[in-house]
């Protein structure tokens, strides 16, 4: 599969053995890993096969133990780790991307109890092409078409990518017609809504179609619409356009490559704040080394699950580079997605 080699490729360098002096910390130890939603989706699909592989590449070899804490496209699990959880390292999350950025974007309106600084950045197991798409009987076809003809998609809450994304879309482009509709629990949920007719788009990544629905690419139910994201990727077909080069102000693609920072960091792993500086680089290499281990990427690649994987340290550099942005673009980005 794509990226795969690469992915072995680019983290081997970070695999080395732990300090000493806390290489035994974890023996005889749970290690929780919590997963931000319902079983059956892509994040949990992404957690289950890291968390089967992950023991072997801690010192000590802990018990991993998943287990699943849904609510508010995981703000829930990231206020828990945030604020409830030890400290210690024997607890981490998958959250949605977006949440680290919740406070960031929101600003004041923010439900989180933590800015994304604050949290212990574990590690990424993919950059994400997302893709807003539309269902084959709803007529829409290009961002053109939005214009003129209505398109009501799906979101599960108002600080998850699904809505952060499209909604963004939506208010520089100008796009009245395409409502969002938030409240669904989880992507099995959305999903359904799709099929059953409820809603008539989403906004997805390309990995997330592939591994769950790959019929809709085959018998072309769905039309990919426009691309969200920096920069092209492979995963999407070349013809599929760039929503930001349909943007003629420079102020307002600086806010859009911001937003869509949820892409590059797809699949984050993290942790509470304040844990010990010897048991992150634990946890960090662990991720890494799981990353690059054969019987992961065989898991993977027979789920169709890209691996693109980033380290704790670039995501935590990536965060607070994010955090740092001057004000001007800050509120720009608050404005864009004020309601």
């Amino acid at each position: 599969m794509k990226g795969l080699m690469a992915a072995v490729v680019a983290i081997c360098a970070f695999i080395a053995p732990a300090h000493a002096q806390d290489a035994d910390f974890y023996r005889g130890k749970t290690l929780n890993f919590y997963v931000g939603y319902e079983v059956g989706g892509a994040y949990d699909l992404y957690a289950r096969t890291i968390g089967k592989f992950l023991g072997r590449h801690i010192p000590g070899n802990p018990q991993v133990v998943l287990s699943n804490m849904p609510g508010a496209s995981t703000m829930v699990l990231g206020n828990f780790l945030a604020r409830v959880a030890p400290r210690d390292g024997t607890a981490i999350g998958a959250v949605n991307s977006a949440l680290i950025f919740d406070p960031l974007f929101a600003g004041p309106a923010s439900k989180a109890q933590f800015k994304g600084p604050e949290m212990t950045m574990i590690s990424n197991a993919m950059s994400a092409a997302a893709v807003l798409f539309a269902w084959k009987t709803s007529g829409v076809e290009t961002l053109e078409d939005l214009k003129s003809k209505d398109l009501l998609i799906g979101a599960m809450t108002k600080t998850g990518d699904t809505y952060v994304l499209p909604a963004a879309l939506k208010r520089i482009l100008s796009l009245d017609r395409l409502r969002i509709v938030t409240g669904y629990p989880g992507t099995r949920e959305a999903v359904l809504a799709l099929e059953r007719g409820e809603i008539m788009g989403r906004v997805w990544d390309m990995e997330g179609i592939r591994s769950t629905r790959p019929q809709w690419l085959q018998d072309a139910s769905i039309r990919l619409i426009a691309q969200l994201a920096p920069q092209k990727s492979p995963e999407v077909p070349a013809s599929v356009p760039l929503a930001r080069d349909y943007i003629q102000n420079e102020e307002d693609r600086k806010a859009l490559d911001v937003i869509s920072m949820t892409t590059l960091i797809a699949r984050p792993y993290i942790a509470p704040p304040g844990l010990p500086a010897e048991r992150v680089e634990i946890l960090r290499r662990a991720f890494m080394a799981t990353f690059a281990d054969p019987d992961f990427l065989d898991a993977m690649q027979k789920a169709q699950a890209n691996v693109t994987p980033m380290d704790g340290a670039a995501m935590q550099k990536a965060v607070q580079d994010a955090y740092g942005l001057p004000e001007k673009t800050i509120q720009r980005i608050r404005d864009i997605l004020a309601e």
